[in-house]
């Protein structure tokens, strides 16, 4: 039997009640590693996408307990929209930082026996599509979040989602070719 929908989870952890505590461990372990895995998709460095991963964690936690979720909004969308911030300050903290031109290309080559593997995937069509195509992408299946969640949690609408996956795909059969 499959548990209650996470916005059900989000909705039972902030009432005051003996299973709230339990609806609230339930909740955090169930979105711990979804957070983890989009960051480890985003920035390719498992060490900061640890860093923010809890960086999130703590900030859904403090608007949990502020109670600035409204229950009947999706928590996904919420979720992903606190990790987005997160996201955004880290890479404002980066851009602050002084960076040294590389000696080598950023995305590395195919593998030599001709066939792609993932991350090579994914790093081109991050480098080739831009980031808020490639967030969409990852929000769409590493996220789990539906059309219209990710549009809510980017800020774009629904129709601009469903494009920007469709340029995904389609950058995806050319490189598979």
């Amino acid at each position: 039997m499959e548990g209650p929908k996470t916005t059900e989870l989000a909705g039972d952890a902030l009432r005051e009640t003996r299973s709230a505590n339990e609806r609230h461990a339930a909740l955090f372990e169930r979105v711990a590693g979804r957070i983890y895995r989009y960051f480890v998709k985003t920035v390719w460095d498992r060490n900061e996408a640890e860093e923010l991963a809890q960086r999130t964690l703590v900030e859904l936690e403090r608007s949990l307990r502020e109670k600035s979720y409204d229950p009947a909004r999706s928590f996904n969308a919420w979720l992903w929209l606190k990790a987005h911030g997160v996201f955004q300050q880290w890479c404002r903290e980066r851009a602050t930082k002084k960076t040294v031109p590389l000696e080598e290309p950023l995305v590395r080559p195919a593998p030599p026996d001709d066939k792609l593997d993932a991350e090579h995937v994914l790093r081109e069509l991050q480098r080739r599509l831009g980031d808020e195509c490639y967030e969409v992408f990852v929000l769409y299946y590493e996220g789990g979040l539906s059309q219209t969640e990710v549009a809510e949690a980017v800020g774009r609408d629904r129709k601009t989602v469903a494009a920007r996956l469709r340029q995904a795909h389609a950058l995806i059969e050319e490189m598979l070719r």
